[in-house]
């Protein structure tokens, strides 16, 4: 290259590179045209997307912007990211400088540098319009986690939409998307969803209708036997409560069992008040994948328990 030639195209790549030229004119010097090489770039380590906009690269930033969101997903892929653009950004940048350039041999001086200038400098307005996009997007995650928080789907909140059904002495809080089943039955409450795939059953016993040392304790056991007697494959799984708040005393067990070849899970509880003669005992069934789901929603049945004997008939 002669001396005119090299003049010429320093011009022209100073025109490409516009601001902090001598930064990457250093970074540059003696490296192999075309070569692919390592140095560090800060700039582009902090604030890769934007530099990346402001220095016109905007395939590359879109590019980077969408692996980026792997990050939520992939712990560590943001991390990664920043520094190989750190790396790579001055080689990367170099690569770039050299097409734009090579695409001016065949134009005149005016069309060059007007085709160096719309492909080259820097873009202040871009770092602007991208900061607004992404402020926007996370506008939207923002919201997105407001109106649709994580969790399971059982979130029909107990409290937020919720019905009351109640037997003749306790009150439970069900969810708006269950019903009560109106037909006669030998239970005192008996509620499904209204896809039928969840049921809660509650028992309303008076603790004179057994002898003196039988406990309501011992109720729970027979009933938990009784069950036994109608399923297959009935067995333990785990005790998932037995605690007592207040004049209140909760107890959960959870079973297993077959029904006409399928399999349920049943969560069978006790609820018992001090200085109260009644007790409840409710029993919980669904498929076993239902019932992971919907856990919290059976216990908050449970746990919305109340004694209703103090409230005047007519409120009732």
């Amino acid at each position: 290259m002669t001396e005119e030639q090299r003049n010429a195209y320093e011009r022209k790549a100073e025109l490409f590179v516009g601001d902090n030229y001598v930064y990457y004119e250093k970074q540059w010097r003696g490296r192999m045209i075309q070569q692919s090489f390592s140095s560090w770039n800060w700039a582009a380590f902090f604030f890769p997307l934007y530099w990346l906009v402001y220095r016109k690269m905007y395939l590359e930033g879109a590019i980077f912007g969408l692996i980026s969101l792997l990050g939520a997903i992939f712990p560590g892929i943001g991390l990664i990211m920043h520094i190989l653009v750190g790396i790579y950004a001055n080689s990367y940048y170099r690569k770039m400088e050299l097409k734009v350039l090579s695409q001016t041999t065949q134009l005149t001086e005016w069309e060059a540098i007007q085709y160096i200038k719309k492909h080259g400098g820097t873009n202040v307005l871009g770092i602007f319009v991208t900061f607004l996009i992404m402020a926007f997007l996370a506008l939207i995650v923002v919201v997105g986690i407001a109106l649709f928080p994580a969790g399971e789907k059982d979130n029909n909140s107990l409290y937020a939409n919720s019905k009351t059904f109640t037997t003749d002495n306790f009150s439970f809080t069900f969810p708006d998307d269950w019903k009560q089943e109106t037909d006669v039955t030998s239970l005192d409450l008996k509620c499904y969803t209204y896809d039928e795939q969840l049921f809660t059953g509650v028992f309303d016993y008076d603790i004179a209708d057994y002898a003196d040392n039988i406990r309501p304790e011992d109720a729970l056991t027979l009933y938990i036997n009784e069950l036994q007697t109608q399923c297959d494959n009935f067995q333990f799984i785990e005790d998932l409560k037995d605690e007592t708040v207040e004049e209140r005393r909760i107890k959960t067990v959870l079973y297993s069992g077959d029904t006409d070849s399928y399999k349920y899970y049943y969560t069978i509880s006790l609820a018992e008040f001090k200085d109260f003669d009644r007790f409840a005992i409710i029993v919980q069934s669904a498929s076993p994948s239902l019932y992971k789901k919907h856990k919290s929603t059976f216990m908050d049945i449970v746990d919305s328990c109340q004694r209703i004997q103090l409230i005047p008939y007519v409120l009732r």
